[in-house]
């Protein structure tokens, strides 16, 4: 103890400051560290919490990224055991799918459902067909990373538990609607097969809106507050205080009516003329000719004539166009070394329908070749066709003609047994003569010009469009530079002018104001035009692209010329000159909007009041004496309609909702009202934005339910339609169980969840 005393009072000063130090290290540092450790929580917020359940960020970052690995491992596997990965689905991948499977987890956990690894590895084996080693697993396994760290099995085998449990759990869900129920079917042909007739009358809430007094200021707040991260969207009826992607264009139209006008007038008629002359052997070719019919008949064929229809004569008799143009087959070994034999008079007796199926078994078509030098043909011993047909084919030197007064069952037309060579007399009446000809000029003159007058508009078109592009690209350029100068000492470059451009170039000039896409493509024109674009992973190589995608999408800058067409043939020129991104607008910003908005949702119940009481009376009397003589004419008789139509869909695709003229935008709500209600009687009913309350009266229904009965009955076995209704109905159902189930699990985000990427 003395030894240890005495050490410590020696170095009893530097001893105290180290002790000091100490301190006021606790004192000062210590502190942040345990504020780091206790925040540690509040770094790793909780994103989505539940009943019984949460997530945080980080929880879910993984949960996302290990998403995507199992996917992938599952593709791997798929194409190791030679199935095509492209074709096959994956698991839901995102945030907010996520979380919907870890509450559907938790709702099947309830239940009493387990995914146990056996049933993960059954699921596996089935994926592969059995066809994947345990090391081809391990080798795509070890491919697999997280950022920097090595994907465990055991990490894969968790999501794909989540995975399987949802899964198993939403079969069990749809396994309750499997055959569809009777009362579905019966619904779903009358949608499809009942018309309605109906007067309908409207009852606009924005007139009724003016009404409605001003709200508190707190109110508009919390109501601004409810609505501000939402977009508009035309068919809601919630409003959406977001301001959305706008942009401002200009575009200079070139109407094709109108250059093809004038394009005709410099049309000559040399210029026709010179056309025709250039292009008629390969656009203005008559139909093939031959002059096998305008030549005297073979004394063969002037027998058969004499003897009666052909169906009656001998086979040696009966030829016809197609055998003209064939070639006879290859000779049997004991007719190529000699002459052919003559038809002995039991075959002449032969009915032509039993010698035309023996000539079909021994022919071989050859077509008919086009030959310039005769001579040379010849001298190859090849059929010869005159191109002319004011020259006669070259016969074969050994030939002998047929004599005129030769019994015609002597005489062996082509293609049969013992067949003379070709160019020899016994096939040369009959051989044809192709003859070349062409539509005369007076027939394609009309054809001709017309052409003409759209080749020169186009090429008037795109020489103005091409100026215009290098214009514009000029303009873009000096402003680039202007602007990188810092815009100090010099003008700024001026930009096109359109108007100008317009009227010396006979266009049609638009400068647009702030418009977002979907009200550019309501507003029709440019907004619904479209370019054909290079695509190579298209069947045809190249693909239509729409104009909102050009100047809206992804990677659209300002000021590069885009040109676009329509449907009409109208084309476009077009760029755009600024750009504002979707944002949330403050509430001194958007009070207007908000305050409009406000009222509007309040006097829905004020137009529905009114639409009460017309339908009411409608049982009695007409809608149009019912309101009266002033709002008689906004009466409109409408129908008939169906409740689902497929006129507008294309092979395959489910029925859509009909959208009957002098409805606006009708939805559900306003097809269940008509067809729930019995003829000469009044309904009511918003339509799908609630912007109007109309009131109905239904005049008929055709055909009757009692007709319609008979036919659902016998139409039983024609399913496909009504199956592609029944999915549509399925996902209304769906969503609605899974709505519920989010609330009844207390389902709360405290942030939006990210989109996929």
């Amino acid at each position: 103890m003395a030894g240890s005393f005495e050490f410590f009072r020696k170095n009893q000063k530097s001893m105290l400051v180290a002790v000091a130090v100490l301190a006021m290290l606790a004192f000062f540092v210590l502190p942040p560290f345990l504020q780091m450790g206790g925040g540690a929580a509040s770094a790793d917020p909780v994103v989505a919490s539940w009943t019984g359940g949460q997530v945080r960020e980080g929880e879910l970052e993984r949960a996302v990224a290990l998403r995507t690995l199992t996917n992938r491992f599952l593709l791997q596997a798929a194409a190791a055991a030679g199935r095509d990965p492209s074709r096959l689905p994956t698991f839901p991948e995102g945030e907010e799918l996520l979380v919907r499977e870890m509450v559907l987890a938790r709702e099947a956990g309830q239940l009493g459902m387990v995914v146990s690894n056996t049933a993960i590895n059954e699921f596996l084996a089935g994926w592969t067909n059995n066809m994947v080693r345990q090391d081809q697993f391990d080798a795509i396994i070890g491919s697999l990373r997280y950022g920097r760290t090595p994907v465990l099995a055991a990490d894969l085998f968790e999501s794909l538990r989540t995975a399987l449990t949802a899964r198993n759990m939403l079969l069990l869900f749809q396994t309750g609607f499997s055959g569809d129920p009777p009362g579905w079917r019966w619904d779903f042909y009358k949608r499809l097969e009942q018309t309605a007739t109906v007067e309908a009358f409207p009852v606009a809430v924005e007139d009724l809106a003016v009404s409605v007094p001003e709200p508190a200021d707190a109110d508009l707040r919390a109501f601004f507050e409810t609505y501000k991260n939402d977009l508009p969207v035309a068919r809601s009826p919630d409003p959406g205080f977001k301001e959305p992607h706008q942009i401002r264009y200009a575009s200079l139209t070139a109407q094709r009516k109108q250059f093809e006008d004038e394009a005709a007038k410099t049309i000559t008629d040399d210029d026709v003329k010179a056309y025709y002359e250039a292009n008629k052997e390969t656009r203005y070719r008559a139909s093939p000719k031959t002059d096998a019919a305008a030549k005297p008949a073979s004394p063969a064929a002037a027998a058969a004539d004499a003897e009666g229809p052909a169906d009656e004569q001998p086979a040696s008799a009966t030829t016809d166009a197609a055998e003209a143009v064939t070639s006879p087959a290859e000779p049997a070994d004991a007719e190529a070394a000699g002459e052919a034999p003559a038809v002995e008079p039991d075959q002449a007796e032969t009915p032509a329908a039993d010698a035309g199926a023996a000539r079909r078994r021994q022919i071989s078509v050859r077509p008919v070749s086009m030959r310039l030098n005769d001579a040379e043909d010849d001298e190859a011993g090849e059929p010869v066709t005159a191109v002319s047909g004011d020259e006669e084919p070259a016969a074969a030197e050994d030939a002998e003609s047929t004599p005129a007064d030769k019994p015609a069952a002597d005489v062996t037309p082509p293609g049969r047994d013992g067949d003379a060579e070709p160019g020899s007399a016994a096939t040369e009446d009959e051989k044809p003569v192709v003859e070349m000809s062409f539509q005369s000029l007076d027939e394609v003159a009309d054809q001709i010009r017309q052409q003409l007058t759209s080749e020169r508009a186009t090429a008037r078109i795109d020489a103005i469009f091409s100026a215009l592009a290098a214009d514009l690209t000029g303009y873009a350029e000096d402003r680039a530079v202007w602007l990188a100068r810092g815009q100090d000492g010099e003008a700024e470059p001026v930009a096109p002018d359109v108007e100008k451009i317009a009227a010396k170039q006979g266009l049609v000039a638009v400068q647009s104001d702030w418009v977002a896409a979907p009200a550019a493509v309501a507003a029709g024109g440019i907004g619904t035009s479209f370019e054909f674009v290079p695509d190579p992973g298209s069947r045809f190589g190249i693909r239509q692209q729409r104009w909102v995608e050009m100047i809206f999408g992804e990677g659209a800058i300002a000021l590069r010329p885009l040109t676009s067409r329509d449907a009409e043939g109208n084309r476009y020129f077009s760029w755009k000159q600024e750009d504002r991104e979707e944002r949330v607008p403050t509430f001194a910003e958007a009070r207007e909007t908000v305050l409009k908005a406000w009222r509007i949702v309040q006097a829905r119940p004020l137009a529905k009041q009114r639409a009460d009481e017309i339908a009411a009376a409608a049982s009695e009397r007409g809608l149009a004496e019912i309101v009266g003589k002033e709002a008689a004419e906004q009466v409109r008789t409408v129908g008939p309609f169906a409740w689902l139509t497929e006129g507008a869909a294309g092979f395959g695709a489910p029925p859509t909702l009909s959208t009957p003229q002098d409805l606006v935008m009708p939805g559900e709500d306003l097809m269940r009202a008509v067809f729930s209600t019995e003829a000469g009687q009044g309904a009511t009913a918003f339509n799908q934005p609630q912007t109007f309350c109309y009131a109905l009266r239904v005049i008929t229904f055709e055909p009757a339910e009692a007709d319609l009965r008979t036919r659902f009955t016998e139409a039983q076995g024609d399913q496909r339609r009504l199956a592609m209704v029944a999915q549509e109905s399925f996902a209304e159902v769906f969503t609605t169980w899974m709505t519920g189930l989010e609330e009844s699990a207390g389902l709360t985000w405290n942030r939006d969840p990210r989109p996929v990427r």
